[in-house]
């Protein structure tokens, strides 16, 4: 809601752009209604600020008449506005719906071929049926409409912008969402929505580097886990020699590097190294070595298993 309240705050200059949001602001929240006195649109939201500017553009702007509706959401706990617009005829011709039952209508072509006009619709869209998910939880954005053809459109708007979104079928509606941080950052610019950028960045910032603690804690810890099981398998291959041939028939090397390991159970491979005064490479291939004469034995004198008498 921060993203919406932001937006309304802000006046659009441009007549063009202004008709533009009303225009995608009807496709998603607008709805027509035939009464005795003739066919109305009434918009709905739960929005006190969007229900504010809808019914500021009727009014001041487009100095059409318009009535606002306050009713109680006992179950959200909230209130729901419907701005009634008296003459709908006139309004869909000023928004280029003339002649439309707003089932499946598109914004007019040349809406479309502005591009100050299309970041208007986009923002209309937003205003009317859009949302941003915390950034602390997922990254998501969608708009919501009942029309398929308008789906498309705000699809087309996003890919032309060179932001990655798609388009799904929820309940009696369609949806069209972004679930990528940078595309949720540049939807959020284009409608105009600064503050929430800066909020929604820090926020990743905050959380990718969360994330990259977290992938080098779980790496150092699986290269702890590592070094511990390798060295718990040379000490247990060291004592099978020891059992078996003994040590003293290892080459000086290998009894040395076999020494040095039993001494030193917990020690990592760099500080076998240091106190045995050989390299990582040289250690490693005795201790490998090591590891192999254990197998060889292994093989030649297995360990009794018990039987059932």
């Amino acid at each position: 809601m921060a993203a919406k309240d932001e937006i309304c705050t802000q006046a659009e200059e441009r007549g063009c752009c202004i008709i533009a949001e009303l225009c995608a602001i009807t496709l998603i929240c607008g709805n027509l209604s035939i009464s005795h006195g003739g066919v109305r649109i009434k918009y709905n939201t739960e929005s006190m600020t969007v229900a504010k500017r809808i019914y500021d553009t009727v009014t001041r702007i487009l100095k059409l008449d318009s009535a606002v509706e306050i009713k109680d959401n006992l179950l959200k706990k909230k209130h729901s506005y419907t701005i009634v617009v008296e003459d709908a005829a006139l309004l869909l011709t000023v928004l280029g719906l003339e002649g439309n039952l707003l089932t499946d209508a598109v914004p007019p072509g040349e809406m479309l071929d502005k591009e100050c006009c299309r970041a208007a619709i986009l923002r209309g869209a937003f205003l009317g049926g859009g949302t941003v998910s915390n950034p602390k939880k997922n990254y998501h954005a969608e708009f919501v409409t009942n029309s398929e053809a308008f789906a498309k459109v705000l699809l087309s708007i996003l890919e032309k912008n060179e932001i990655r979104a798609k388009i799904i079928h929820r309940r009696q509606n369609f949806v069209v969402y972004l679930n990528e941080g940078d595309g949720i950052a540049a939807l959020l610019a284009i409608i105009g929505a600064y503050s929430s950028i800066l909020n929604f960045e820090n926020v990743r910032v905050l959380k990718e580097m969360r994330n990259n603690v977290n992938r080098a804690v779980n790496c150092e810890t699986a290269n702890i886990n590592k070094t511990v099981n390798a060295a718990m398998t040379q000490v247990m291959n060291i004592h099978k020699i020891e059992r078996t041939i003994g040590l003293k028939h290892l080459s000086d090397p290998l009894r040395e590097a076999a020494e040095l390991r039993l001494a030193n159970p917990e020690a990592t491979l760099g500080e076998l190294c240091e106190l045995g005064g050989t390299t990582k490479s040289g250690m490693n291939h005795r201790l490998r070595k090591i590891n192999a004469i254990a197998q060889e034995l292994n093989e030649a004198f297995p360990r009794p298993t018990d039987t059932k008498q």
